[in-house]
């Protein structure tokens, strides 16, 4: 009989452990506890903060805005101009490899004129024009090369040139300065895949009679392709939402309404303030205790390269916690005390502009934490209705009115609910 009493109470026992690990499992699973609770776990057995980003955001590719791209040739039937493609683009598969290898062995840097510029673009080669141009060592970071030049960036070119062993590389700065590198590329390379790009029609604007538009602008010679779509905050949009994905207390009662709508939730040193329209700010300081602000691991100082990471995590938070659209990168600057980041939103390809050139997202790091952020909570869906455009030569010689203009594609985000791509002089 006691035999038996044992046995049972060793069954209820186990019984009970087992549904205590399902209790807690199924409880991690909660979107109260699954972002705070995974980070907590990793504070408490790690030696050093938790700094969550390094390994899940290491590829800086899904961050980088689009580009365009020229590719080069002597022939007669012209030149292939694509716009609006990203990192994932078939058509950039092969190109950014060249790039990366050119940069990681340009030596030799030297100043060079349009002319000299424009010759080297008659001969095969490539060319890539940014949406928004970037730090040097944020490109060097995004291609993977272990060399950085110290310049911000606009568009880079790789040519054939007069050395037919080795390619050169071009990079052109916002300011319109160019600088030459040599590379140890093989041209070999450069005609290979040059060779995949059938003529299309493309062309720069300095070779075509719209030269009051900047001279290195891409022009396309078909109207391209795109949907209208529909804008809106997104249905994840909550207070609860929000302060799940950004480590608050979602059930705190320190929390108040403004005049307007505007919740403000405050949690010492941490005040973060949700509007009804999808804006949210959030203010703190360096002594936050949640490991999602906190940026370098020396706690004083942070890299380029640690704040691109940290944004770029936070930037996946509030997208992902709120079924937002993804951001893309659009600016970064160092200020006195660390960094100032600023992400848009990006559609097919094209941008989207915000009202009074508001960025989507834009992030403030001091000391090795992110102290601040604005955010602009929006979703973009492509609808089936196409967007009507003007053909790219009218529109290129009414860009050409406003000299020294570029010219793109972009959405406007006015408010409305079904936004349609337009031709922008920039």
């Amino acid at each position: 009989m006691k035999m038996h009493k044992k046995a049972v109470n060793r069954l209820q026992n186990l019984a009970l452990v087992l549904l205590t690990l399902s209790a807690l499992t199924l409880l991690t699973q909660l979107p109260l506890f699954s972002e705070g609770w995974n980070s907590r776990m990793k504070a408490l057995f790690s030696d050093t903060p938790v700094n969550s980003i390094t390994d899940e955001t290491g590829d800086l590719s899904s961050i980088m805005p689009s580009v365009h791209l020229v590719s080069t040739s002597n022939s007669e039937y012209g030149r292939h101009s694509q716009i609006g493609m990203d990192a994932a683009s078939p058509a950039l598969v092969n190109v950014l490899p060249l790039f990366r290898d050119a940069l990681g062995s340009a030596v030799d840097g030297t100043s060079a004129n349009d002319r000299s510029f424009r010759t080297a673009l008659d001969s095969p080669g490539l060319f890539l024009s940014l949406t928004t141009p970037l730090p040097g060592n944020v490109i060097a970071f995004w291609l993977g090369s272990e060399t950085a030049p110290d310049l911000d960036i606009l568009s880079m070119a790789l040519t054939t040139g007069d050395d037919d062993d080795s390619a050169t590389l071009y990079l052109c700065d916002p300011n319109g300065a160019v600088h030459r590198y040599d590379t140890a590329l093989s041209s070999t390379a450069i005609y290979d895949c040059v060779s995949a790009f059938s003529p299309n029609g493309g062309s720069f604007a300095f070779e075509t009679g719209h030269s009051q538009l900047a001279p290195y602008t891409v022009l396309i010679s078909q109207t391209p392709a795109y949907m209208d779509v529909y804008a809106g905050i997104p249905s994840g949009y909550s207070a609860y939402n929000l302060l799940t994905a950004l480590d608050f207390n979602a059930h705190t009662n320190s929390r108040y309404f403004e005049t307007g709508g505007t919740e403000v939730v405050q949690e010492s040193p941490r005040t973060l303030r949700i509007s009804p329209d999808g804006s949210v700010a959030y203010s703190g300081d360096k002594f936050v205790d949640s490991p999602l602000y906190h940026v370098s691991t020396t706690a004083e100082a942070s890299s380029a390269k640690e704040a691109l990471q940290a944004s770029m995590h936070l930037a996946s938070v509030l997208t992902g916690g709120t079924n937002a659209s993804p951001l893309r990168l659009h600016s970064i600057s160092a200020t006195d005390t660390g960094w100032e980041i600023g992400f848009r939103y990006q559609v097919q390809g094209l941008p989207v502009l915000l009202p009074n050139n508001t960025l989507a997202l834009t992030v403030t790091i001091s000391d090795g934490v992110i102290t601040s952020f604005t955010y602009y909570c929006r979703s973009f869906v492509s609808s089936e209705t196409p967007s009507t455009l003007l053909p790219p030569s009218m529109a290129a010689a009414i860009a050409a009115q406003h000299p020294r203009s570029g010219l793109s594609i972009c959405y406007i985000d006015n408010g409305e609910d079904l936004l349609s791509a337009r031709w922008l002089a920039d």
